[in-house]
């Protein structure tokens, strides 16, 4: 498990800064430390400023960080108390479950791995179709590439010309 690190620190900002304070620093640094620019050694840094940036941005989790308020652990600030965070097993990426708890109704195959590990796809065909269409040309989605062309099927009413007053 990596160490977290106090956000306040990772981002370079005091206690008092206000959010556009914050959302600046993480944006300059992240500019500076992002993996598509510095390669692999950028990881470890923009994790840490992701995971910073996650506390600090929102006022109910900085509150609670700032008063350590129910003994909550730094660890479950940085995840969001998100059991499906699974981006500290052994041989997953870093991203690996980044969506989060699935919204629920699940239907259809649930996916193990990538930014929407636990989910079902029927799930992920309400957040993001187009998620879904990348998926299917994957090689690792072959077994489940029948149920991703059944949810992306287009129905009558896609192809319905539209009927409303003309303005």
């Amino acid at each position: 498990m990596t160490e977290v690190r106090d956000p306040y620190e990772v981002l370079g900002v005091t206690r008092a800064a206000t959010r556009l304070q914050i959302r600046a620093a993480y944006l300059a640094r992240a500019r500076t430390a992002h993996p598509d620019l510095v390669g692999g050694r950028g990881l470890d840094v923009m994790r840490a400023l992701n995971e910073a940036w996650a506390i600090l941005k929102d006022a109910r989790r900085r509150s609670e960080y700032d008063t350590a308020a129910g003994g909550v652990s730094i660890e479950a600030f940085a995840t969001g108390g998100h059991s499906a965070a699974r981006h500290d097993e052994p041989g997953r990426p870093f991203w690996t479950g980044a969506m989060g708890n699935p919204p629920g109704r699940p239907s259809g195959p649930v996916l193990d791995g990538g930014i929407f590990a636990g989910w079902s796809i029927g799930e992920i065909a309400r957040r993001d179709r187009g998620y879904l269409h990348w998926l299917r040309d994957r090689p690792e989605a072959k077994p489940i590439r029948p149920d991703i062309d059944r949810l992306l099927e287009p129905t009558p009413d896609d192809d319905a010309p539209r009927r409303g007053r003309r303005r």
